[in-house]
């Protein structure tokens, strides 16, 4: 669970009538509360105030306002919650492909706030975590697939056989204080440009 005090970012079509949100974001930990009209540029506001969450409250959200909100998932993402009156499966459909971890139709009472707040930063902290675990396995992936070509460039070059062209490499890498997927990456660069000499 949240207990640590977080900073918000509070977009609203109406940041007159966000009453009910603020006293429930202060329940549930907000240190910091900074506020943005939707028609604002609060890709700028967020460029310039570090938040730990955001938090949309838009009468009826366009397909626009989560056009601008995929950039905020590709370049700095942060859980998104949007409260708002519209339950068209389309708007639905595209702000949970901008990242928004919670959508809420008709739940802005103070009491409410904490517990989506709580599962929409749990949710978003989950699925950073599969991404990590994701780009970690991707890597590695490539790292097995620039050593396995490196050992067949130099199988085929210098005639060795599969054992002899790792040690090869390995040696080089202990030698050099490398990663082996990078001086494998270094062998495939010489190699592939002796062939392409020949």
């Amino acid at each position: 669970m949240m207990q640590l005090a977080f900073s918000v970012l509070l977009i609203s079509d109406d940041l007159n009538g966000t009453g009910s949100i603020q006293e429930g974001l202060v329940a549930a930990g907000a240190s910091q509360i900074y506020k943005c009209s939707s028609d604002d540029h609060f890709l700028q506001k967020l460029d310039s105030v570090h938040v730990d969450l955001i938090v949309l409250d838009v009468d009826k959200p366009t397909v626009e306002l989560f056009e601008k909100f995929s950039l905020v998932r590709d370049f700095c993402p942060k859980p998104v919650v949007c409260f708002s009156n519209d339950s068209d499966s389309k708007v639905i459909e595209k702000s949970v492909k901008a990242g928004v971890a919670a959508y809420i139709v008709d739940g802005k009472s103070p009491e409410r706030v904490k517990p989506i707040i709580d599962v929409a930063i749990m949710r978003f902290n989950e699925c950073q975590a599969v991404k990590k675990e994701l780009a970690s396995v991707k890597d590695k992936l490539a790292e097995r697939a620039v050593i396995e070509k490196a050992k067949g460039l130099l199988m085929e070059h210098k005639g060795m056989n599969e054992d002899e062209a790792y040690k090869t490499l390995r040696k080089m890498a202990m030698d050099q204080g490398k990663k082996i997927s990078v001086i494998s990456h270094e062998v495939c660069g010489v190699l592939i440009g002796l062939e392409g000499g020949e």
